[in-house]
């Protein structure tokens, strides 16, 4: 009976109490693991903003917002960067999270469907293309393309002229 009316008092719902050895403990809500777990997709929860400058080539598209972003909209971008500036050097991001889809009409249940088109998980500040050109001229109107397929926020960094000095002698 004790511990029926302490039970009461604190309000707690019984999945959230456990007995060992005669002990009545109450587990907090912070303490209960996470039965159903969220969706399996990539975090479109924005991220502080971190450049991670690969400089493979002179110019290049980076991400300003996270996305999932088609690869047909990558290869569409890819097209019009190439059409601008007539260059085979270019690095792009691949897309390579699979998405179901179950055919139109069928209904509920029988298992997956099947594997519809793929996409890139984009995060802040992840390089999506490099490419190099001749002028920058090329290389604005390139971007100004592709930003167009794309579904963010992109921007253009060229790459620093300095050289970067390497010490080795201490």
């Amino acid at each position: 009976m004790a511990a029926s009316s302490s039970l009461s008092r604190l309000k707690v719902f019984q999945p959230f109490v456990g007995c060992m050895k005669n002990n009545l403990t109450v587990l907090t809500k912070l303490q209960v693991p996470n039965v159903f777990p969220c969706c399996h997709r990539a975090t479109k929860t924005p991220l502080p903003l971190r450049y991670k400058y690969m400089d493979r080539y002179h110019y290049g598209i980076y991400a300003k917002q996270p996305a999932l972003v088609k690869d047909c909209a990558l290869e569409s971008a890819r097209l019009a960067i190439v059409r601008a500036t007539k260059t085979k050097e270019l690095y792009i991001v691949t897309a390579d999270i699979p998405v179901t889809r179950k055919p139109l009409g069928s209904k509920m249940g029988k298992g997956k469907g099947k594997v519809d088109h793929y996409v890139a998980n984009v995060m802040a500040g992840k390089v999506l293309f490099e490419f190099n050109c001749d002028n920058e001229t090329q290389a604005l109107e390139a971007f100004r393309q592709a930003t167009h397929r794309l579904p963010m926020r992109t921007h253009l960094r060229v790459k620093p002229s300095g050289k970067k000095t390497i010490w080795t002698n201490f």
